[in-house]
């Protein structure tokens, strides 16, 4: 078993050095990822990346191919030539009741009449009246605004009653867009004491439904489908769900959401229905099949009107790039029947936790790409590859109903790939390792330092270091009475050296002993050299050669060593003495030093 155990930790050895490189590698493009998608995530929460979705958005509505016109829907556009043959602006209340009547008479489903009568408008009131509230096919409209004293709003024309109105207002983007529409909606308060005239499009106290869902829903109460509110407020019609747009869904970021709003799937460019003149409807020339069981949707698409809006389709076009509102309605109302008849699919969007993993996926795939090629030009090709890649599956998804954010993956595919490739650039020039270094330096000698204060705080809270200290007050006492007082009667420092006065002062009297033995030789040497050199002790001075050549000066450099060995012992005791007490008080000045 241990052979095994050890053969099994070499393998992991030898595996963990051959993946090392490549598991740094990935770390690094890790950390890179996350960083670089939180950044993202915060720019989305700011809006600053809200104008790059909606382009993106509209992009891909242009590049979406047109669907057929709807054949359940007819539009009776009042254009400029109509004007310009009836002669009348704006058309008066007499021509509207007559187109109203000839339609009626061909059997539609509804009728939708996108065109403002509050007040009278030439003759022909009365008929107009009269025939509003004779069919009940009819749907009018009326404006609510935005509920100021100057602005309250027009109401719809006299003789409808409020089931058959509808308010015929937009969500607009900023910037003049339109790609949301209100379904549902609560009339703003009037703001101020106004004078203004209560109508049903500025009551507050109730709901409201728009112009373009009343039609829808009274088609499809032919079809015996009627709408249903769901408990989270949702909107039902039949097994199809019109989910309310939320301020964060797709590329928007907390826009505005008032109301019940949904975003809006256009069909095609202009061409959403069949499309005739009023001038066509009043001399006879419309077929009655394009009338009959169908939405009809009366309503201005002259310019001289301004009931017109820029909608995705109107990116670089020079000419036609407004959409009229009766052709906008004309689009919502056939989103909403082919959702429900045709199973069309409304918008859909990610949750947010799927837009995260969506944005980090390409952040890594753009880390990776950079950290395995060196070559620019290959990098190049192969970050455009990624990069077509990235908006050829946004814009799969949207053809299948769904929005996808686009600019923050290319974003993250682009940020990250630069930073793999910035960061092994510093690296290889050597900047990295000598930052790294240096830091490295800083912070080792901030964490030594550190230590060194944590075991200076130890010492001196430790109960040796307090002794220490007072050995060292009671040396420095010593000292000071020790060099005041006469060397013969030095004061006891310690225990240990409480006889060294006694030993000092017995070596002293024996080395003046010594001394003075030493002088007498000194005196007998030159007697002796005088009575060695007279003729009558020749003789003597031979015959004691021993006594007087050699024996004095024996005795006398035995005095001498003698006294050298009593200095030395001496001066090794007082070095001893010394040693002793300046230790001590090195020790002591130590722990001062460190507290």
């Amino acid at each position: 078993m241990s052979k095994i155990s050890n053969k099994i930790r070499s393998a992991v050895a030898q595996l963990s050095q051959m993946y090392k490189p490549s598991l740094a590698l990935a770390k690094s493009v890790l950390i890179a990822s996350a960083a670089v998608t939180l950044s993202l995530m915060g720019a989305r929460q700011l809006g600053i990346l809200e104008p790059l979705e909606l382009s993106a958005y509209d992009q891909m509505v242009r590049w979406r191919p047109d669907e057929q016109p709807d054949p359940r829907l007819l539009v009776v556009g009042i254009t400029e030539a109509d004007i310009q043959k009836l002669k009348q602006w704006p058309i008066s209340d007499r021509k509207i009741a007559e187109i109203l009547q000839k339609l009626d008479k061909m059997q539609p489903t509804v009728i939708g009449l996108d065109v403002l009568r509050d007040v009278p408008l030439g003759d022909g009131r009365e008929e107009l009246t009269k025939i509003l509230q004779k069919s009940d096919r009819i749907i009018g409209v009326c404006l609510v605004t935005d509920g100021s004293p100057d602005n309250p709003g027009s109401p719809p024309a006299p003789g409808l009653p409020e089931n058959r109105v509808g308010f015929a207002d937009f969500g607009v983007d900023a910037g003049g867009i339109l790609r949301k529409a209100l379904l549902f909606m609560k009339p703003p308060t009037i703001e101020g004491n106004s004078s203004a005239q209560k109508h049903l499009c500025n009551d507050n106290s109730q709901v409201l439904a728009s112009f373009n869902l009343q039609l829808a829903l009274r088609y499809l109460q032919g079809q015996k489908i009627s709408p249903q509110l769901a408990p989270d407020q949702s909107l039902w019609l039949g097994k199809t769900q019109l989910k309310q747009l939320a301020s964060n869904d797709g590329g928007y970021t907390n826009t505005e959401v008032r109301g019940y709003q949904i975003l809006i799937n256009y069909r095609s460019r202009r061409q959403v229905a069949n499309q005739v003149r009023i001038t066509d409807v009043l001399e006879g020339k419309v077929d009655p099949n394009l009338v009959k069981d169908k939405i009809v949707l009366i309503g201005y698409t002259t310019e001289t009107v301004k009931d017109l809006f820029y909608t995705p389709y109107s990116g670089r076009q020079k000419s036609n790039q407004f959409m009229p509102g009766i052709v906008a309605h004309a689009q919502v109302v056939s989103q909403i029947l082919s959702a429900v008849l045709d199973n069309r699919p409304m918008l859909w969007f990610w949750p947010e936790w799927a837009e995260i993993l969506w944005i980090s996926g390409w952040s890594i795939v753009g880390g990776t790409l950079a950290s395995r090629m060196a070559h620019p030009a290959k990098l190049t090709v192969t970050f455009a590859a990624m990069l077509s890649g990235c908006c050829a599956i946004g814009f799969g998804i949207f053809l299948l109903g769904g929005w996808v954010p686009l600019a923050a993956p290319a974003l993250a595919l682009i940020l990250t790939g630069g930073s793999i490739v910035s960061a092994e650039r510093f690296n290889k020039a050597g900047y990295g390792k000598a930052i790294s270094d240096r830091v490295k330096q800083v912070f080792k000698i901030e964490i030594d330092q550190a230590k060194k204060e944590q075991q200076v705080a130890e010492i001196t809270e430790s109960d040796f270091f307090k002794e220490l200290q007072q050995k060292k007050d009671k040396l420095r006492i010593s000292k000071q009475e020790t060099s005041e007082k006469v060397p013969s009667e030095p004061q006891e420092i310690t225990a240990s050296t409480a006889e060294l006065p006694k030993v000092e002062s017995q070596t002293d009297d024996y080395l003046a002993q010594l001394q003075e033995k030493a002088k007498l030789q000194k005196q007998r040497a030159p007697v002796t050299e005088s009575e060695s050199s007279s003729p009558t002790g020749a003789c003597e001075a031979d015959g004691g050669a021993s006594s007087a050549d050699t024996k004095p000066p024996d005795e006398f450099s035995d005095l001498q060593a003698k006294a050298k060995q009593m200095r030395h012992r001496r001066g090794a005791e007082k070095r001893i003495k010394d040693e002793k007490i300046d230790s001590l008080a090195d020790k002591e000045d130590l722990g001062g030093k460190e507290e």
